[in-house]
């Protein structure tokens, strides 16, 4: 299915879609190598990221810019839009905290990997920031990824304004590369797996 002749399914997400959104995110990166490196016992993650992800959708909410798929929450995105700080230090204090309280014996882990994200998150021009996109693994496949992606970078391309997101595995690197994101930097910490840095400029064809 090309980029061009993907179903306009996504929608904004509301208050009755959260847990939906929640219970996506958390099926979708359960397998996902940074989560299996920050998590590495399977029960363990399994219990912890629906606590995780309720925190980062809760800290999100203020942006209006979750989206989902309307075919019942199979997959959600989770961006900021430009001129913003994703996270406010405020809030920020209290999200590392609790997910420090979530992660227990991994919190050191957990800490590693928020602070490499803050340390290379660009600040050198306003960005839509997408912090999570998944689809439920049973419905993958089928454009709903590449729906959610297209939700906000139609706006980007049409406002000429650039995207930034980090990637964490391979597959998902391709899928953002085929929307027009291109790697600026590996981030690794030690002995973990690898993240990709990936920023996208707009589409100048769209805007003319």
């Amino acid at each position: 299915m090309s980029v061009q002749s993907i179903p306009a399914i996504a929608r904004k997400s509301g208050a009755s879609d959260r847990d939906g959104v929640v219970a996506a995110l958390a099926q979708a990166f359960h397998d996902d190598p940074v989560f299996r490196w920050a998590s590495p016992n399977d029960e363990q993650r399994r219990s912890i990221l629906p606590g995780f992800f309720a925190l980062a959708v809760d800290v999100f909410a203020k942006h209006d810019q979750t989206w989902c798929i309307r075919e019942g929450v199979c997959g959600a995105a989770v961006w900021a839009p430009p001129g913003v700080e994703p996270i406010t230090e405020a809030d920020g204090a209290e999200f590392v905290a609790r997910c420090v309280d979530l992660a227990g014996s991994n919190a050191a882990r957990w800490l590693e990997l928020i602070s490499l994200l803050d340390e290379h998150h660009p600040r050198h021009a306003d960005h839509h920031y997408l912090w999570f996109l998944g689809v439920r693994p049973a419905w993958q496949g089928r454009g709903y990824g590449s729906a959610l992606l297209r939700a906000v970078l139609d706006d980007a391309d049409r406002t000429g304004t650039p995207a930034y997101l980090e990637a964490t595995s391979p597959d998902n690197c391709r899928l953002y590369q085929r929307h027009g994101f291109r790697v600026t930097g590996e981030l690794t910490v030690a002995g973990g797996p690898s993240l990709w840095a990936m920023w996208r400029e707009p589409c100048s064809s769209i805007r003319e």
